[in-house]
């Protein structure tokens, strides 16, 4: 079941930065999945610029993304701008809030 949630993604949130990062930050998502879609929110909420990256079943990044985590779980996300790579929505966005 779809859970709603009004506004999320939608209102920035207190901890926006006020400069964007230099390179684009990769996420590596399923378009119907919940976890993904949390941090999408955030990342909208940050207002950090993002390529969102869908790696479903039968999509060439899948691979790209086995490549990079070692499975095909998302979201993954990757920061060039510091090497980060981490999987779990959780500690995604509490690195993105920091």
């Amino acid at each position: 079941p779809l859970l709603l949630r009004p506004g999320r993604g939608m209102i920035l949130h207190e901890t926006a930065r006020g400069s964007p990062p230099v390179e684009m930050l990769q996420l590596y998502n399923y378009d119907a999945n919940q976890f993904a879609r949390l941090v999408r929110e955030v990342l909208c909420e940050l207002e950090v610029p993002y390529l969102c990256i869908s790696a479903g079943k039968g999509s060439p990044q899948r691979e790209v993304l086995k490549e990079l985590s070692g499975a095909t779980t998302v979201p993954f996300i990757v920061d060039p701008n510091t090497g980060t790579q981490m999987i779990d929505s959780e500690a995604i966005i509490a690195y993105l809030v920091k």
